[in-house]
C-alpha cells in the first residue's frame, strides 16, 4: 500500500442544482458545525433533497461506530436532533442517496454485512434496517429512475452490485461486476445505464469501468479507463453531466511521491476522451469529489501542502472557471477531508476535520449557493439578450410551456431532469436562429412514459450560456 494512503473509501452522492456557481467569488454561505464535540465523528457523504439536506455520520457520544445522520437546512441550520439508526458500522461510515421521497443510508457492519435504512425528509426512520449484501469490504450507491444500485467488494475480491427498491426490497440477484480484484469503487447513472469504476487491486495502478443497465444486466465488458505505470490506489469519484461522465482519480509515480489529481471524461459508450489536471503534486492533493449542477462540475479535494479543503468549477468541456477557492480551512491542527453532493438548489459540502491518527474528528457543513448564468467579459451583450422564462402553468398536471430567447444563431439543447439529477428527456437539440421560442413538455420521459409527481428542472444550454429553472408536476 502506498505511503500516504488513508484507509478509507470516502464517497459522495450527487445530483442536481438549478443554476451555475461562480467560483471566483466567495461561495456566500459560511460553514456551520454538524457533529462537533468531545465525541469522534466522521462523515463520508451527504445529499440535499430539496426540502432539507442530510449528513451521514459515523459516531456519536455513545460510540465512535454508531450509524447516525443529521438533517440540515440552508444556510446553516440543523433540523432536530441527531438521528440514530441503532446499528454500528466500519470506517468511513454510512453513505447516502435520495430517491425523491426518502433518504437511503447504506453502511458496512463489522460482520461484513452491507445494510440499509430509509429516513424520511422529516427525520423519521422508515421501516427497519435491512441487509443488502454479505461478506463485503466496502460499498457505494446511486439512485436510478426508480431503484437504487448498491455496489460492494466481497471477500473474494470482486465487485458486485444489487438493485434495491424504494421500499427496501432486493430486486433480482447480485451481479458480479468486475472480472479482476477491485477496490475504491464509485458509480453514477446516465438515465439508461450505471457506470461503475474501480481501481484494480493487485497492481494498484489500473482503473476499470463497467456499464450496468437499469435492470441490473451487464452492458458490454470490463474496459480500461486508466492504465500505465503510475499508482492510483486511492478513492475515486464519478459524476455524469447529461452527455459524458467525469472520473476524478489519483496518480503518483512511486511510493514516496505526492499525488496528482486528474479528471478523465468517458462517453456513455465507454470511449475514453480528454484528461484534465485538477491539482498537481506540488499541493499534495488527495481524495477528490465531483458533482454536476446541470451546467458545470464542482470538484473538491484536500491538499496537504496547506491543510485546506479546496474547490474549483469546471465546464463540461474541461475548462476551469475561476481559481480554486477554500471551502474548509484547517482548525486546531485538524485537516479537513470533504464530501460533495447536491440536489435541489444548493451544493452541500461536508468536511470532517480530523487528526493525523484518524481518532478525533468533527463534522462541518457548508451550503454553496449558485449565482445564475455564467457571465464572461466577452459575452455581456449575449447575456443581456438571453433569457429562459418560468414555465406556465406551474404547478401543472398534463402539459406546461416555457419561453426562451436566443441572442444569435447557434446550437441549443433543452433537457428535463428529475430532482435526483437524472436526465428524463431531451426536448430540443440542434441549431436554432436568434429569436424567441416556446417549447412544451407533456410530463413524459424519453420512452414516452408518464413520469411521477414531483419537482423537475428544465435546463437550456446555448454555447457558453446556460440557465435552469424548477417546475412542479402534480397529477
Amino acid at each position: 500500500m502506498r505511503k500516504g494512503f488513508f484507509i478509507m473509501t470516502v464517497m459522495a452522492v450527487f445530483s442536481l442544482t438549478v443554476t451555475t456557481i461562480t467560483a471566483q467569488t466567495n461561495p456566500k454561505f459560511t460553514e456551520f458545525p454538524v457533529a462537533v464535540g468531545p465525541d469522534s465523528t466522521f462523515s463520508a457523504g451527504a445529499v440535499y433533497g430539496g426540502a432539507s439536506g442530510i449528513v451521514a455520520i459515523l459516531g456519536d457520544t455513545l460510540s465512535q461506530y454508531n450509524i447516525t445522520a443529521q438533517l440540515v437546512y440552508p444556510p446553516d441550520s440543523l433540523i432536530g436532533n441527531r438521528i440514530s439508526v441503532g446499528r454500528q458500522g466500519t470506517f468511513p461510515g454510512p453513505l447516502v442517496a435520495f430517491d425523491g421521497t426518502n433518504y437511503l443510508l447504506v453502511w458496512r457492519e463489522f460482520s461484513g454485512d452491507v445494510n440499509g435504512q430509509f429516513i424520511s425528509t422529516s427525520g423519521n426512520l422508515v421501516g427497519t434496517y435491512f441487509t443488502i449484501g454479505t461478506s463485503a469490504s466496502s460499498c457505494d450507491l446511486a439512485f436510478g429512475d426508480t431503484t437504487y444500485f448498491v455496489v460492494f467488494v466481497k471477500t473474494d475480491g470482486h465487485l458486485y452490485g444489487q438493485r434495491v427498491g424504494k421500499s427496501g426490497s432486493l430486486i433480482g440477484s447480485q451481479v458480479q461486476i468486475s472480472n479482476n480484484q477491485a477496490r475504491e469503487a464509485s458509480l453514477a447513472y446516465d438515465s439508461t445505464n450505471y457506470l461503475i469504476a474501480w481501481v484494480e487491486n493487485s497492481s494498484d495502478k489500473d482503473i476499470y469501468g463497467q456499464f450496468v443497465s437499469k435492470t441490473g444486466l451487464l452492458v458490454g465488458n470490463n474496459f480500461l479507463i486508466d492504465g500505465g505505470p503510475y499508482f492510483s490506489d486511492n478513492p475515486i469519484s464519478l459524476a455524469f453531466d447529461g452527455i459524458r461522465y467525469l472520473l476524478a482519480f489519483h496518480e503518483a509515480p512511486d511510493y514516496d511521491s505526492s499525488w496528482t489529481l486528474y479528471g478523465r471524461f468517458i462517453t456513455t459508450t465507454g470511449t475514453i476522451e480528454e484528461t484534465i489536471t485538477i491539482c498537481d503534486s506540488t499541493k499534495a492533493p488527495f481524495i477528490p469529489f465531483v458533482a454536476f449542477d446541470g451546467n458545470n462540475y464542482l470538484i473538491t479535494w484536500t491538499q496537504m501542502s496547506d491543510m485546506k479543503l479546496m474547490g474549483r468549477v469546471w465546464t463540461p468541456s474541461g475548462v476551469p472557471i475561476g481559481e480554486p477557492f477554500v471551502v474548509f480551512d484547517s482548525l486546531n491542527g485538524k485537516t479537513p477531508i470533504g464530501g460533495l453532493a447536491f440536489a435541489g438548489d444548493y451544493f452541500l459540502v461536508v468536511g470532517t476535520r480530523i487528526d493525523s491518527n484518524f481518532t478525533d474528528g468533527d463534522v462541518y457543513g457548508r451550503f454553496i449557493q449558485s449565482t445564475g448564468v455564467e457571465e464572461k467579459p466577452d459575452n455581456r451583450l449575449e447575456v443581456a439578450d438571453f433569457s429562459l422564462q418560468q414555465n406556465m402553468p406551474n404547478p401543472f398536471n398534463s402539459i406546461t410551456f416555457f419561453q426562451y430567447t436566443l441572442p444569435k444563431n447557434g446550437f441549443l439543447q433543452i433537457d428535463i431532469y428529475n430532482i435526483t439529477g437524472h436526465l428524463v428527456r431531451t426536448l430540443v437539440k440542434g441549431e436554432r436562429a436568434a429569436g424567441t421560442y416556446t417549447v412544451s413538455w407533456n410530463g413524459k420521459n424519453t420512452q414516452g412514459k408518464s413520469v411521477t409527481n414531483g419537482i423537475y428542472f428544465y435546463s437550456l444550454k446555448f454555447g457558453n450560456l446556460k440557465s435552469m429553472k424548477k417546475m412542479l408536476l402534480v397529477k
